[in-house]
């Protein structure tokens, strides 16, 4: 399956914030809370996802999770992107290509890229949301520690 990676220059001044969050609450759980932060906003459209797809057994549908790490079979063809990645999707199984493209016996029946297509806006927005509410209260943070 292809990922599509978003990708956000010039924003000197959250830039300068997520700084300031690395300082008031530490670089490593600055990470932490971005990394949830991303899951939080991906699990709506997981399970969107879950509820697109075609169900015969559920492995697939159960098998669509959110998550900072890949199976085996995901890590050998995927070269890292940054410091701190959320994935969404299904987890190593065939069936899934299968499922959202089809084969030459099978017509696609696509799940994940209606999902993404439709929802990736709101989650864009939302992550901003989640972004400055934490900045700000690192902010409000960091000011008492100093004073």
């Amino acid at each position: 399956m292809s990922r599509e990676v978003i990708k956000v220059e010039g924003l000197q001044e959250l830039d300068r914030a997520l700084v300031e969050v690395g300082e008031a609450i530490g670089p490593r759980k600055a990470r932490t809370v971005l990394r949830q932060g991303m899951q939080d906003v991906l699990k709506p459209m997981a399970a969107e996802a879950k509820a697109r797809v075609r169900v015969d057994k559920g492995t697939l549908r159960d098998s669509i999770k959110v998550g900072g790490t890949l199976n085996r079979s995901q890590r050998r063809s995927y070269r890292k992107q940054s410091d701190i990645e959320v994935h969404m999707g299904p987890s190593g199984l065939p069936q899934a290509t299968t499922e959202e493209f089809g084969t030459s016996d099978q017509s696609p029946h696509p799940y994940m890229r209606p999902t993404w297509d439709a929802g990736k806006g709101e989650a864009l927005e939302k992550f901003k949301a989640f972004l400055w509410a934490r900045i700000e209260k690192a902010r409000k943070r960091f000011a008492k520690t100093r004073a």
